[in-house]
Protein backbone atom coordinates (compact mmCIF):
# COMPACT_ATOMS: atom_id res chain seq x y z
CA UNK A 1 0.00 0.00 0.00
CA UNK A 2 1.09 3.57 -0.79
CA UNK A 3 0.10 7.08 0.03
CA UNK A 4 -0.40 10.23 -1.57
CA UNK A 5 -2.31 13.52 -1.01
CA UNK A 6 -5.32 14.59 -3.75
CA UNK A 7 -6.43 17.73 -3.97
CA UNK A 8 -8.45 20.04 -5.80
CA UNK A 9 -7.66 23.64 -4.26
CA UNK A 10 -11.24 24.06 -2.18
CA UNK A 11 -11.91 27.76 -1.84
CA UNK A 12 -14.42 28.16 0.47
CA UNK A 13 -16.66 31.37 1.08
CA UNK A 14 -16.58 34.16 1.61
CA UNK A 15 -13.49 35.16 -0.50
CA UNK A 16 -10.59 37.89 0.34
CA UNK A 17 -8.46 39.16 -2.29
CA UNK A 18 -5.71 36.69 -1.37
CA UNK A 19 -8.06 33.43 -0.77
CA UNK A 20 -6.57 31.67 -4.21
CA UNK A 21 -3.22 32.25 -3.18
CA UNK A 22 -2.84 31.60 0.04
CA UNK A 23 -5.14 28.50 -0.59
CA UNK A 24 -2.35 27.16 -3.41
CA UNK A 25 0.67 28.41 -1.19
CA UNK A 26 -0.63 26.50 2.21
CA UNK A 27 -0.79 23.28 -0.33
CA UNK A 28 2.68 23.41 -1.88
CA UNK A 29 3.91 23.38 2.39
CA UNK A 30 1.57 20.59 3.02
CA UNK A 31 2.95 18.61 0.11
CA UNK A 32 6.87 19.33 1.17
CA UNK A 33 5.64 18.37 4.78
CA UNK A 34 4.21 15.11 3.30
CA UNK A 35 6.95 14.05 1.43
CA UNK A 36 9.08 14.59 4.84
CA UNK A 37 6.39 12.03 6.25
CA UNK A 38 6.84 9.40 3.96
CA UNK A 39 3.64 10.08 1.48
CA UNK A 40 4.30 8.29 -1.73
CA UNK A 41 2.35 11.27 -3.97
CA UNK A 42 0.81 14.13 -4.70
CA UNK A 43 -2.05 14.20 -7.32
CA UNK A 44 -4.26 17.29 -8.71
CA UNK A 45 -7.69 17.28 -10.27
CA UNK A 46 -8.18 19.52 -13.28
CA UNK A 47 -11.63 21.05 -13.24
CA UNK A 48 -12.97 24.61 -15.08
CA UNK A 49 -15.90 27.22 -13.76
CA UNK A 50 -16.47 25.22 -10.48
CA UNK A 51 -16.17 27.82 -7.65
CA UNK A 52 -15.89 26.79 -4.57
CA UNK A 53 -15.39 23.03 -5.09
CA UNK A 54 -11.92 23.84 -6.99
CA UNK A 55 -9.88 26.08 -8.49
CA UNK A 56 -7.25 23.79 -9.45
CA UNK A 57 -7.91 24.54 -13.41
CA UNK A 58 -3.91 24.44 -14.30
CA UNK A 59 -2.52 21.31 -12.60
CA UNK A 60 0.40 20.93 -14.48
CA UNK A 61 1.86 24.69 -13.58
CA UNK A 62 1.08 23.84 -9.58
CA UNK A 63 3.05 20.94 -10.08
CA UNK A 64 5.40 22.35 -11.98
CA UNK A 65 6.14 24.19 -8.59
CA UNK A 66 5.98 20.98 -6.49
CA UNK A 67 8.44 19.50 -8.68
CA UNK A 68 10.86 22.13 -7.40
CA UNK A 69 9.61 21.57 -3.98
CA UNK A 70 10.27 17.86 -3.99
CA UNK A 71 12.27 15.20 -4.77
CA UNK A 72 10.84 11.90 -4.46
CA UNK A 73 7.03 12.23 -4.46
CA UNK A 74 5.14 11.37 -7.48
CA UNK A 75 3.77 13.98 -9.31
CA UNK A 76 0.13 12.88 -10.52
CA UNK A 77 -2.70 14.14 -12.93
CA UNK A 78 -6.05 12.65 -12.42
CA UNK A 79 -7.10 13.88 -14.79
CA UNK A 80 -5.82 15.50 -17.84
CA UNK A 81 -9.34 16.66 -19.79
CA UNK A 82 -8.93 14.97 -23.21
CA UNK A 83 -11.95 16.66 -24.57
CA UNK A 84 -10.73 20.55 -24.25
CA UNK A 85 -7.11 19.62 -24.88
CA UNK A 86 -5.22 18.90 -27.80
CA UNK A 87 -3.22 15.57 -27.46
CA UNK A 88 -0.02 17.70 -28.70
CA UNK A 89 -0.36 19.94 -25.72
CA UNK A 90 -0.54 17.69 -23.00
CA UNK A 91 2.41 15.64 -24.65
CA UNK A 92 4.84 18.68 -24.56
CA UNK A 93 3.36 19.92 -20.87
CA UNK A 94 3.92 16.50 -19.75
CA UNK A 95 7.39 16.18 -20.85
CA UNK A 96 8.31 19.10 -19.44
CA UNK A 97 6.81 18.24 -16.55
CA UNK A 98 8.98 14.61 -16.24
CA UNK A 99 11.97 16.59 -17.16
CA UNK A 100 11.38 18.96 -14.26
CA UNK A 101 10.76 16.65 -12.02
CA UNK A 102 13.64 14.05 -13.28
CA UNK A 103 11.22 11.31 -14.36
CA UNK A 104 8.05 11.64 -11.86
CA UNK A 105 5.20 12.24 -13.68
CA UNK A 106 1.79 9.96 -13.72
CA UNK A 107 -0.57 10.88 -16.31
CA UNK A 108 -4.53 10.41 -15.96
CA UNK A 109 -7.11 11.13 -18.50
CA UNK A 110 -10.33 11.49 -18.61
CA UNK A 111 -13.62 13.18 -20.66
CA UNK A 112 -15.62 14.41 -17.58
CA UNK A 113 -19.21 13.46 -17.21
CA UNK A 114 -19.93 17.42 -16.64
CA UNK A 115 -20.97 19.40 -19.35
CA UNK A 116 -20.85 22.66 -18.00
CA UNK A 117 -16.68 22.74 -17.88
CA UNK A 118 -16.72 21.25 -21.59
CA UNK A 119 -19.26 23.40 -23.98
CA UNK A 120 -17.50 26.56 -23.84
CA UNK A 121 -14.33 25.39 -25.02
CA UNK A 122 -16.53 24.44 -27.86
CA UNK A 123 -16.40 20.64 -27.56
CA UNK A 124 -19.77 19.13 -28.28
CA UNK A 125 -21.14 15.84 -25.67
CA UNK A 126 -21.53 13.50 -28.37
CA UNK A 127 -17.53 13.94 -29.69
CA UNK A 128 -16.17 13.17 -25.96
CA UNK A 129 -16.27 9.31 -25.98
CA UNK A 130 -14.22 9.38 -29.45
CA UNK A 131 -11.78 12.05 -28.78
CA UNK A 132 -10.85 10.69 -25.19
CA UNK A 133 -10.36 7.12 -27.18
CA UNK A 134 -8.27 9.17 -29.53
CA UNK A 135 -6.33 11.35 -27.37
CA UNK A 136 -5.52 7.86 -25.77
CA UNK A 137 -4.09 6.21 -28.76
CA UNK A 138 -1.98 9.10 -30.18
CA UNK A 139 -0.14 10.30 -26.83
CA UNK A 140 1.97 7.46 -26.34
CA UNK A 141 3.12 7.80 -29.92
CA UNK A 142 4.10 11.73 -29.68
CA UNK A 143 6.13 10.15 -26.36
CA UNK A 144 7.48 7.21 -27.83
CA UNK A 145 8.23 7.85 -31.57
CA UNK A 146 10.54 9.99 -33.44
CA UNK A 147 8.16 11.51 -35.93
CA UNK A 148 4.54 10.98 -35.74
CA UNK A 149 1.69 11.48 -38.03
CA UNK A 150 -1.88 10.62 -36.78
CA UNK A 151 -5.20 11.02 -39.23
CA UNK A 152 -8.55 10.30 -37.09
CA UNK A 153 -11.84 11.58 -36.53
CA UNK A 154 -10.86 14.22 -34.00
CA UNK A 155 -7.04 14.95 -34.20
CA UNK A 156 -4.96 15.60 -37.71
CA UNK A 157 -1.52 15.82 -37.25
CA UNK A 158 0.90 15.61 -40.08
CA UNK A 159 4.45 14.23 -39.92
CA UNK A 160 5.93 16.41 -37.05
CA UNK A 161 8.64 15.51 -34.56
CA UNK A 162 7.24 16.44 -31.21
CA UNK A 163 9.56 17.77 -28.92
CA UNK A 164 10.43 17.47 -25.51
CA UNK A 165 10.34 14.08 -24.57
CA UNK A 166 9.63 12.09 -21.26
CA UNK A 167 12.90 11.38 -19.15
CA UNK A 168 10.68 8.22 -17.82
CA UNK A 169 10.96 5.33 -20.90
CA UNK A 170 8.80 4.72 -22.54
CA UNK A 171 6.78 7.39 -21.39
CA UNK A 172 5.52 8.13 -17.90
CA UNK A 173 2.40 5.74 -16.75
CA UNK A 174 -1.17 6.17 -17.88
CA UNK A 175 -4.28 6.13 -16.00
CA UNK A 176 -7.95 6.84 -16.25
CA UNK A 177 -11.01 7.23 -14.05
CA UNK A 178 -13.20 4.54 -13.53
CA UNK A 179 -16.44 5.86 -12.17
CA UNK A 180 -18.60 3.49 -14.15
CA UNK A 181 -18.69 0.16 -16.08
CA UNK A 182 -17.73 1.45 -19.18
CA UNK A 183 -14.65 3.41 -18.35
CA UNK A 184 -13.32 0.46 -16.24
CA UNK A 185 -14.19 -1.81 -19.19
CA UNK A 186 -12.35 0.54 -21.53
CA UNK A 187 -9.60 1.82 -18.74
CA UNK A 188 -8.55 -1.99 -18.64
CA UNK A 189 -8.86 -2.96 -22.13
CA UNK A 190 -6.21 -0.16 -22.86
CA UNK A 191 -3.56 -1.29 -20.17
CA UNK A 192 -4.35 1.82 -18.20
CA UNK A 193 -3.99 2.33 -14.71
CA UNK A 194 -7.39 2.97 -12.58
CA UNK A 195 -8.14 5.51 -10.44
CA UNK A 196 -11.52 4.74 -8.31
CA UNK A 197 -13.45 6.97 -6.49
CA UNK A 198 -14.40 5.75 -2.89
CA UNK A 199 -17.94 7.41 -2.87
CA UNK A 200 -19.92 4.15 -3.59
CA UNK A 201 -18.20 2.85 -1.21
CA UNK A 202 -16.07 -0.85 -0.96
CA UNK A 203 -19.44 -2.24 -2.59
CA UNK A 204 -19.13 -0.11 -5.71
CA UNK A 205 -15.16 0.33 -6.35
CA UNK A 206 -14.97 -3.80 -5.98
CA UNK A 207 -17.96 -4.31 -8.30
CA UNK A 208 -15.72 -1.87 -10.94
CA UNK A 209 -12.12 -3.24 -9.91
CA UNK A 210 -13.89 -6.66 -11.48
CA UNK A 211 -14.71 -5.44 -14.40
CA UNK A 212 -11.17 -3.57 -14.55
CA UNK A 213 -9.39 -6.89 -13.90
CA UNK A 214 -11.30 -8.98 -16.53
CA UNK A 215 -10.68 -5.87 -19.35
CA UNK A 216 -7.06 -6.41 -18.56
CA UNK A 217 -7.41 -9.75 -20.29
CA UNK A 218 -7.39 -7.99 -23.92
CA UNK A 219 -4.60 -5.12 -23.04
CA UNK A 220 -3.09 -4.78 -26.22
CA UNK A 221 0.29 -5.75 -26.49
CA UNK A 222 3.63 -3.48 -26.71
CA UNK A 223 3.63 -0.29 -24.74
CA UNK A 224 3.54 0.66 -21.43
CA UNK A 225 0.82 -1.37 -19.97
CA UNK A 226 -0.07 0.00 -15.88
CA UNK A 227 -1.75 -2.27 -14.17
CA UNK A 228 -1.82 -0.31 -10.44
CA UNK A 229 -4.96 0.70 -9.20
CA UNK A 230 -5.69 3.86 -7.13
CA UNK A 231 -8.53 5.32 -4.47
CA UNK A 232 -9.84 8.69 -3.99
CA UNK A 233 -10.92 9.81 -0.91
CA UNK A 234 -11.77 12.54 1.38
CA UNK A 235 -9.76 12.33 4.61
CA UNK A 236 -9.53 13.86 8.01
CA UNK A 237 -7.55 12.14 11.31
CA UNK A 238 -7.47 13.29 14.67
CA UNK A 239 -6.51 11.22 17.87
CA UNK A 240 -9.59 12.53 19.94
CA UNK A 241 -13.17 10.76 18.45
CA UNK A 242 -14.73 13.84 20.14
CA UNK A 243 -13.04 15.70 17.87
CA UNK A 244 -13.53 12.50 14.75
CA UNK A 245 -17.16 12.74 15.70
CA UNK A 246 -17.81 17.06 15.47
CA UNK A 247 -14.88 18.20 13.13
CA UNK A 248 -15.16 15.33 10.92
CA UNK A 249 -19.06 15.24 10.42
CA UNK A 250 -18.38 19.25 9.61
CA UNK A 251 -16.19 18.59 6.83
CA UNK A 252 -18.22 15.58 5.43
CA UNK A 253 -21.55 17.86 5.67
CA UNK A 254 -19.41 20.61 3.62
CA UNK A 255 -18.02 17.94 1.14
CA UNK A 256 -21.57 16.03 0.61
CA UNK A 257 -23.21 19.30 -0.15
CA UNK A 258 -20.32 20.90 -2.10
CA UNK A 259 -21.29 17.86 -4.59
CA UNK A 260 -24.83 18.50 -4.67
CA UNK A 261 -24.20 21.67 -5.57
CA UNK A 262 -21.67 20.35 -8.28
CA UNK A 263 -24.65 18.33 -9.63
CA UNK A 264 -27.02 21.44 -9.60
CA UNK A 265 -24.65 23.37 -11.50
CA UNK A 266 -23.09 21.09 -14.31
CA UNK A 267 -26.29 20.32 -16.32
CA UNK A 268 -27.89 23.85 -16.09
CA UNK A 269 -27.25 24.68 -19.80
CA UNK A 270 -28.03 21.06 -21.39
CA UNK A 271 -31.65 20.59 -22.83
CA UNK A 272 -32.32 16.93 -21.13
CA UNK A 273 -33.47 15.77 -24.40
CA UNK A 274 -30.41 16.52 -26.20
CA UNK A 275 -27.98 14.58 -23.56
CA UNK A 276 -26.30 11.35 -25.50
CA UNK A 277 -26.98 8.10 -24.40
CA UNK A 278 -23.60 7.51 -22.69
CA UNK A 279 -24.26 10.51 -20.67
CA UNK A 280 -27.89 9.69 -19.62
CA UNK A 281 -26.49 7.29 -16.61
CA UNK A 282 -24.21 10.78 -15.37
CA UNK A 283 -27.18 13.31 -16.55
CA UNK A 284 -29.78 10.51 -13.92
CA UNK A 285 -26.92 10.33 -11.21
CA UNK A 286 -26.41 14.41 -10.84
CA UNK A 287 -30.76 15.13 -11.24
CA UNK A 288 -30.99 12.75 -8.37
CA UNK A 289 -28.26 14.06 -6.21
CA UNK A 290 -29.33 17.65 -6.82
CA UNK A 291 -32.45 16.89 -5.38
CA UNK A 292 -31.12 15.04 -2.04
CA UNK A 293 -30.59 14.35 0.39
CA UNK A 294 -33.55 11.54 0.38
CA UNK A 295 -35.18 9.64 2.90
CA UNK A 296 -33.05 6.74 4.00
CA UNK A 297 -29.79 8.12 3.21
CA UNK A 298 -26.90 8.43 5.34
CA UNK A 299 -26.03 11.37 7.55
CA UNK A 300 -22.83 13.08 7.01
CA UNK A 301 -22.49 12.32 10.90
CA UNK A 302 -23.77 8.12 10.11
CA UNK A 303 -20.84 8.19 7.06
CA UNK A 304 -18.00 9.45 9.01
CA UNK A 305 -19.35 6.49 12.44
CA UNK A 306 -20.10 3.99 8.78
CA UNK A 307 -16.46 4.60 7.98
CA UNK A 308 -17.19 3.16 4.31
CA UNK A 309 -16.74 6.10 2.29
CA UNK A 310 -14.15 8.54 3.38
CA UNK A 311 -11.12 7.80 5.24
CA UNK A 312 -11.95 9.78 8.60
CA UNK A 313 -11.66 8.87 12.05
CA UNK A 314 -8.47 8.14 14.59
CA UNK A 315 -5.34 6.63 13.32
CA UNK A 316 -6.78 3.66 13.89
CA UNK A 317 -9.66 4.28 11.64
CA UNK A 318 -8.10 5.05 9.26
CA UNK A 319 -5.83 2.44 8.83
CA UNK A 320 -9.40 -0.17 8.79
CA UNK A 321 -10.43 1.81 6.39
CA UNK A 322 -7.44 1.10 4.06
CA UNK A 323 -6.83 -2.21 5.13
CA UNK A 324 -10.62 -2.69 3.99
CA UNK A 325 -9.61 -1.33 0.27
CA UNK A 326 -6.49 -3.23 0.31
CA UNK A 327 -8.41 -6.46 0.45
CA UNK A 328 -10.15 -5.48 -2.88
CA UNK A 329 -6.73 -4.57 -4.46
CA UNK A 330 -6.50 -1.10 -4.27
CA UNK A 331 -2.71 -0.48 -4.03
CA UNK A 332 -2.01 3.33 -3.47
CA UNK A 333 -4.62 5.47 -1.49
CA UNK A 334 -4.68 9.36 -1.72
CA UNK A 335 -7.32 11.23 0.57
CA UNK A 336 -8.49 14.89 0.13
CA UNK A 337 -7.34 16.42 3.02
CA UNK A 338 -7.70 20.15 2.43
CA UNK A 339 -11.56 20.07 2.51
CA UNK A 340 -13.17 23.42 1.97
CA UNK A 341 -13.10 24.51 5.50
CA UNK A 342 -10.66 22.66 6.81
CA UNK A 343 -7.31 25.02 7.56
CA UNK A 344 -4.20 24.72 7.16
CA UNK A 345 -2.93 23.78 10.61
CA UNK A 346 -5.78 20.79 10.63
CA UNK A 347 -4.65 19.76 7.59
CA UNK A 348 -1.22 19.40 8.53
CA UNK A 349 -1.98 17.30 11.49
CA UNK A 350 -4.03 14.94 9.52
CA UNK A 351 -0.43 14.42 7.54
CA UNK A 352 1.15 14.47 10.41
CA UNK A 353 -0.46 11.35 12.33
CA UNK A 354 -0.72 9.69 8.85
CA UNK A 355 2.98 9.92 8.75
CA UNK A 356 3.53 8.56 11.91
CA UNK A 357 1.01 6.35 12.43
CA UNK A 358 -0.86 4.98 9.43
CA UNK A 359 1.91 5.08 6.93
CA UNK A 360 4.67 3.02 8.99
CA UNK A 361 1.27 0.28 10.27
CA UNK A 362 1.52 -0.12 6.36
CA UNK A 363 5.32 0.04 5.90
CA UNK A 364 6.18 -2.28 9.21
CA UNK A 365 3.70 -5.37 6.75
CA UNK A 366 5.46 -5.09 3.89
CA UNK A 367 8.86 -4.57 5.25
CA UNK A 368 9.81 -1.26 3.71
CA UNK A 369 11.29 1.36 6.51
CA UNK A 370 9.63 4.74 6.87
CA UNK A 371 11.35 7.78 6.20
CA UNK A 372 12.43 9.90 9.98
CA UNK A 373 9.55 12.21 10.34
CA UNK A 374 9.71 16.31 10.35
CA UNK A 375 11.17 18.00 13.48
CA UNK A 376 8.85 17.65 16.77
CA UNK A 377 6.20 20.32 16.31
CA UNK A 378 5.95 20.90 12.62
CA UNK A 379 1.87 20.44 11.92
CA UNK A 380 0.89 19.84 14.85
CA UNK A 381 -2.75 21.04 15.40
Amino acid sequence: MKFGLFYQIQVPKPWTPDSELRRIHEALDQIVYAEEMGFDSVWFSEHHFRPVWSHNSAPDLTLAAVSQRTTRLRLGVAVVLAPIHHPLHTAARMATLDILSHGRVEVGIGRTGYPYQLTPYGTRLEDTRGMWHEFAEVLPRLWTEDVVTYHGTHYQIPAREVLPKPVQKPHPPLWSACSSTETARLTGSLGFGALFGSEGGPQNVERLMGIYRDAQQVAPPGGMVNRRTALMTAGYCHEDPRMVAQRGTELAAWYLEQQRERARLVWRDVDPASVPPDYQGYYERDQKLARGPHPGELTPAEVVQQGNAFCMGTPEDCIRFCERYAALGIEEIFPLCAIGPADHREVMHTIRLFGEQVIPHFRAQQGTPTPAPAAAGVGRG
